[in-house]
């Protein structure tokens, strides 16, 4: 049985999760994905992973939304969130209680630092 960490990425742009998905398997983790708000929610309420990235405008569940169930069915799992429509990410953060927010663009060197401090 592997021991390696899960990161759940729900993006509904299939260039970020594939980066994404490269680099963290690259760094050893595994990675479960999700095209939607729709099946980030089925997902979220049916697979238990360590940590969870997510888009904040995705189609059918917003981002937020998104939040809001994770930590009904997963409390206690660190969130990143990701931006890049010029929301604050302080506001985000701070309303959603989320561990990090990022804007997008980000350096990769930035979403590993987050997770590495979100799973020690």
């Amino acid at each position: 049985m592997s021991s390696a960490k899960r990161i759940m990425i729900i993006d509904d742009d299939e260039n970020i999760r594939t980066l994404l998905t490269d680099l963290l398997e690259s760094n050893g983790f595994e990675v479960e994905l999700a095209e939607d708000g729709l099946e980030g929610m089925e997902k979220l309420k049916s697979q238990s992973v360590d940590l969870i990235l997510i888009d904040i405008r995705l189609p059918y569940v917003s981002g937020i939304g998104l939040v809001r169930i994770a930590k009904q069915h997963q409390p206690g799992t660190p969130i990143i969130c990701m931006t890049g429509y010029g929301s604050s990410p302080e506001s985000i953060a701070e309303e959603e209680c989320v561990g990090a927010v990022l804007s997008k663009p980000f350096k990769t060197q930035e979403l590993m630092d987050a997770i590495d401090r979100l799973l020690k």
